[in-house]
């Protein structure tokens, strides 16, 4: 009898977790997506314009160009994340090996975006800053170059989690200008794949890579204007996607 006691009082428990079940899925389900719906609303926050009257320009290589101070930066992870919600470690700040007239940092960032703080996400980031010297030659402020150098790449770190991120500019492929229609036109899938891949290898080249991409489009193309989004076609995106893989890994071109 005690037996079958047992065995009655498990299959009502065991009844029991079976009509909770549901209960519990719908629970699991409206947290996933609660915790959803915050990490949206968390990247809009983090990604949003700044107010123009914080942004600064810089004069770099004959152009201006638009940033924003570290500490406007750390401010918005401040005000997103919470000063718990977020860390930052220095993997390495030093004088460049090969031109010791720059320091170059490498700057870590944590994000804890849960409210259990159990989960991390990690940014990288690298910066630079170029020493300072007086007329005779000295040193202003290493430190100040120092300091310099980690806020930039803090700031890398943070555009990787949206910060900034519209500021950033993507080099037209080969310096191509684009002339803006009052319409665009639509681009075949395909050939907007293949624009998206040539252009993520040309974001890597310096000077000399681009140099060699030139050279091989004036070859190829027979005197046509360098290509766009809109007027590249399959075959000359395929045949300069070619010629990007060759140029980083300094292969030669094989005759057909």
């Amino acid at each position: 009898m005690a037996t079958k006691k047992i065995d009655s009082e498990l299959v009502q428990e065991l009844v029991q977790v079976e009509t909770l079940q549901p209960d519990w899925l719908e629970l699991r389900k409206k947290e996933y997506k609660q915790s959803r719906e915050r990490i949206v609303k968390m990247q809009n926050e983090l990604s949003e314009n700044f107010p123009a009257e914080v942004e600064r320009q810089l004069k770099k290589g004959g152009a201006f160009l638009t940033y924003i101070p570290v500490s406007e930066v750390i401010t918005r992870l401040n005000r997103v994340l919470g000063f718990d919600g977020w860390s930052y470690e220095i993997i390495k700040c030093e004088r460049d090996s090969l031109d010791p007239d720059f320091v170059v940092a490498h700057v870590r960032m944590s994000v804890f975006p849960g409210e259990d703080k159990f989960v991390c996400v990690t940014k990288d980031g690298i910066g630079g800053q170029k020493i300072k010297r007086t007329k005779q030659g000295d040193i202003v402020d290493l430190g100040d170059e120092f300091k310099g150098a980690v806020s930039d790449a803090l700031k890398k770190a943070a555009q990787a989690l949206g910060i900034g991120l519209y500021l950033a500019r993507t080099e037209e492929a080969m310096e191509a200008t684009e002339v803006a229609a009052p319409v665009a036109p639509k681009v075949d899938p395909e050939v907007e794949e293949l624009w998206s891949t040539f252009t993520g290898l040309v974001a890597s080249f310096g000077s000399e890579g681009k140099a060699q991409l030139n050279k091989f489009w004036a070859e190829h193309a027979g005197g046509r204007p360098k290509p766009t989004l809109t007027t590249a076609d399959t075959e000359d995106l395929e045949a300069l996607i070619g010629e990007c893989i060759r140029i980083s890994f300094n292969g030669e071109a094989l005759d057909e």
